[in-house]
């Protein structure tokens, strides 16, 4: 007689991938920032709706259209403009965006 395995009988081949445990990404201390991976999926076309400085802000602050990440205190010393501008600057751009994407 003819013995047949079936998928979790001990013998039965499984690849190396299967074996490994699946875990749900979680982020019980808030390091992800949900803000910039909602951008980052978002369609380039979002942004026509932010000033030039919004923009410019908003993609430097993500690393949006190519541009690097970079920190609030960077923008600052870049661009040139006080600290409180550029939080205003940035708050005003996701608040756009924000209601863009809820629209």
């Amino acid at each position: 007689m003819t013995q047949y395995l079936w998928p979790g009988d001990a013998g039965w081949p499984t690849p190396e991938a299967d074996t490994t445990p699946v875990t749900e990404i979680s982020d019980p201390r808030g390091e992800i920032d949900l803000d910039a991976v909602c951008l980052h999926a978002a369609q380039a076309h979002l942004l026509d709706d932010l000033s030039p400085l919004e923009r410019t802000v908003v993609c430097a602050r993500f690393g949006l259209d190519g541009a690097r990440v970079r920190s609030m205190k960077q923008l600052h010393v870049e661009l040139g403009l006080t600290r409180h501008q550029v939080r205003e600057a940035l708050e005003t751009g996701l608040c756009k965006l924000r209601a863009r994407l809820a629209a």
